[in-house]
């Protein structure tokens, strides 16, 4: 199963316990940008997808982007990049069929799972974040 599958199945279990709202104002949304890094040059074309962390509290629908040039992203939600505050698991993917890494160096396959990977990140109301992925593997 490729990168990318995993990452979709992963997704879809990490939002089966979607419900329904609380009927509570929102609190006011943060910004999210950043840059996906492998073996320390930048990844175009990559995957990033934000799930709140139901463990910590936070609800609502994945959200995914994919990485441009020189790695760079940003998370957009219903048009603009208004996210939710609350905690968030990190999954990320490096693009389909990537060969750019050797063969000794691949692309930690955990890290494009939601549910297991272990990178997690908090967006704070009326803020701008920037979160920068370093993702690195020793040569074997």
């Amino acid at each position: 199963m490729g990168a990318i599958a995993r990452m979709l199945l992963g997704i879809m279990a990490a939002a089966l316990p979607l419900g329904c709202g609380n009927g509570t104002k929102p609190a006011a949304a943060g910004t999210v940008r950043g840059r996906l890094t492998f073996q320390n040059q930048p990844v175009a074309g990559g995957t990033i997808v934000f799930t709140p962390d139901r463990d910590r509290g936070s609800s609502g629908p994945p959200i995914r982007t994919d990485t441009g040039p020189g790695g760079a992203f940003t998370l957009m939600r219903d048009g603009g990049p208004a996210i939710p505050p609350g905690w968030y698991r990190v999954a990320i993917a490096p693009p389909p069929g990537d060969t750019h890494a050797g063969a000794n160096e691949a692309f930690p396959t955990q890290l494009c799972r939601p549910d297991q990977s272990t990178l997690v990140r908090q967006v704070e109301a009326g803020k701008d974040h920037f979160f920068e992925f370093a993702v690195s593997v020793p040569p074997q």
